[in-house]
């Protein structure tokens, strides 16, 4: 199953480094208001583990035709990680939608890593807030070629960048919500994401399947589990006034 996309929120894509080439145009979206920050919320820490209760998919192994002697003449991807002794599963983004007022977040301090380690994106899968910083390091001795997309590989550009062994980092502003397809031009097979969320409600998992997601306002919810290869599930949960929510999902690629 391909990548699911979070909706763009309503603003657009136009901060841009001198370094990167952006293309394409976005039009605008009405959606819900603005998230609002509020000091004094109280809420309930919401957190467990994403199990996969599913067959696990066997590794694809993709050849190499482009730097085989560094990267191999071929290599696995294994899109499912999973914990052999608890079936957590790892690179699960879990958010809640439509959340908008809770507790404030301090995106200008944030940043964000992806690095180009042995042929591939490390992490797979990761998160942030608009107006976090998103940071490209090349530690292979060879040339990657970093694109970035909005929603898909056909979406507009907006990273597109060549990395050099001992390039400097690329550093980007994220200015609005969305997702955000990451590959190598010069190594097809290398392949990350990012969701980029206008609220602070929202965790990645571990390499055991954990989450936590702490002071969710009381009141019912849509939590949203996104994995790239099983896709998208949701699920109604109603948080405590205090306290914490024990909350263990399920995910299951034959759903």
């Amino acid at each position: 199953m391909g990548a699911i996309m979070i909706r763009p929120a309503s603003r657009m894509w136009n901060e841009v480094l001198a370094s990167v080439l952006v293309v394409g145009s976005l039009t605008v979206v009405q959606t819900a208001p603005a998230y609002e920050a509020d000091p004094a919320v109280v809420g309930a820490t919401v957190s467990g583990r994403v199990i996969f209760t599913g067959s696990l998919p066997n590794p694809d192994r993709v050849p190499v035709y482009r730097d085989s002697q560094f990267c191999g003449e071929s290599i696995s991807i294994d899109r499912v990680q999973v914990d052999r002794s608890s079936r957590g599963i790892e690179g699960v983004v879990i958010s809640l939608e439509g959340i908008e007022k809770g507790k404030p977040f301090l995106p200008n301090k944030t940043i964000i890593t992806f690095e180009n380690r042995t042929c591939r994106f490390v992490p797979r899968a990761n998160a942030t807030v608009v107006g976090s910083t998103l940071e490209f390091r090349n530690n292979d001795p060879i040339l990657h070629n970093t694109h970035i997309r909005i929603q898909n590989r056909s979406g507009p550009t907006v990273i597109n960048v060549v990395q050099p062994a001992g390039a400097d980092v690329i550093r980007k502003l994220m200015r609005t919500a969305g997702f955000l397809d990451i590959r190598c031009d010069a190594h097809p097979f290398m392949r990350a994401s990012i969701h980029v969320f206008d609220h602070p409600y929202f965790a990645v998992t571990d390499t055991t399947g954990r989450y936590e997601m702490p002071l969710v306002p009381p009141g019912s919810y849509r939590i949203r589990m996104w994995h790239e290869t099983v896709g998208v599930r949701t699920k109604t949960i109603t948080v405590p006034a205090s306290g914490s929510l024990a909350l263990d999902l399920e995910l299951n690629q034959e759903e």
